[in-house]
């Protein structure tokens, strides 16, 4: 018996060491995407976005997911502000590291002196929508009218008044600009009785049909189908100091990309939990505005990008194009191939 017992130690001990050696890998593996990548320069992270809409969804589910935690972020905080301009505010004074707003905030805030570079595109849904109370039926009928836009200066603020040109209607004599702050506060000033029209976000327009609410024109049909509606961008100086923290921070919102097209039911309880927008509203949102987000960070086709500064000079903030030299520092587009998967 006790022979027996001896042969059969060494069995069990094999057996309980590999067991113990699998528990120990078992965390690594999770992280196996990640384990061979620097370390990020800054570890405890903050990053501001103009508005806590569904657009902005990837940054929310890297944070949800855990993928920001993954790539060795050990605090990482979003904060959420109205519109664009207090969002470069926030940029320029160091509350945040980083931002994802418009293009448009970007090339203002170079035009002021900031010292700002975009570093990534990656949200290219032309995802805006203007409505108006049942009396109207296109944008050209809202002359004395008051529309809703979230700042001045703001892409929504740029987007309207072009809408208003388009549509023979002078933005500065002709309409009332009212900034309210967002979509939520748009519908519930068009519910007042206080605006005649707004700009509108997905999913915020399924509401706005629901409540009877005109479609007076979307920006797919009256800007380009793909635009520049989204940037991230952040302090020259903090990019060139902290490269890995910029890299660990775009692997992250791609790896988050793809898991929400992945699994967008999912997805949309997240958009429900954290924005609180209705489940199907939410799931039927990012199916429209899906296909404008691109984990290699691509920017909009040559058309959505000529649109973008056609509009930049029609509404006097630029004299002409600028050579993509003068925002974007490219080098993360160009390596990701050595970075990002």
């Amino acid at each position: 018996m006790k022979n027996n017992v001896l042969r059969f130690l060494p069995a069990t001990l094999t057996v309980i060491l590999m067991l113990a050696l699998l528990l120990c890998l078992e965390p690594l593996s999770a992280n196996a995407a990640t384990a061979p990548w620097p370390k990020p320069e800054v570890t405890e992270f903050k990053m501001g976005l103009p508005a806590n809409d569904a657009n902005f969804l990837p940054s929310w589910a890297a944070e949800q997911r855990g993928f920001f935690k993954e790539e060795g972020f050990t605090d990482f905080k979003i904060l959420v502000f109205q519109g664009d301009a207090p969002t470069v505010q926030a940029l320029a004074a160091g509350t945040v590291d980083l931002v994802v707003a418009s293009l448009t905030g970007l090339v203002n805030s170079i035009t002021a002196g900031q010292r700002f570079k975009a570093v990534w595109g990656g949200y290219n849904m032309a995802h805006f929508e203007w409505y108006g109370l049942p009396k109207y039926k296109s944008i050209a009928e809202l002359k004395g009218g008051r529309l809703g836009i979230s700042r001045f200066g703001s892409m929504t603020d740029f987007l309207t008044r072009y809408a208003l040109r388009k549509a023979g209607i002078n933005p500065e004599k002709d309409v009332t600009l009212l900034a309210l702050g967002g979509s939520a506060q748009f519908l519930a000033a068009l519910a007042a009785g206080q605006l005649d029209a707004s700009i509108l976000s997905i999913p915020n327009t399924y509401t706005a049909v629901e409540r009877g609410y005109v479609r007076l024109a979307t920006q797919r049909d009256l800007v380009s189908p793909d635009y520049p509606t989204h940037i991230v961008f952040s302090k020259e100086e903090f990019i060139a100091k902290n490269p890995n923290t910029i890299k660990a921070y775009l692997r992250a919102t791609s790896r988050a990309m793809e898991w929400i097209k992945a699994n967008p039911d999912e997805a949309a309880k997240l958009v429900n939990k954290q924005m609180k927008f209705d489940v199907d509203h939410a799931r039927k949102g990012i199916n429209d505005v899906a296909y404008g987000w691109a984990p290699d960070g691509r920017l909009p086709q040559e058309a959505g990008m000529k649109v973008f500064w056609s509009i930049a000079v029609d509404a006097g903030d630029v004299k002409e194009p600028w050579p993509t030299s003068r925002w974007l520092d490219d080098s993360f587009l160009k390596t990701q191939g050595e970075w990002r998967k």
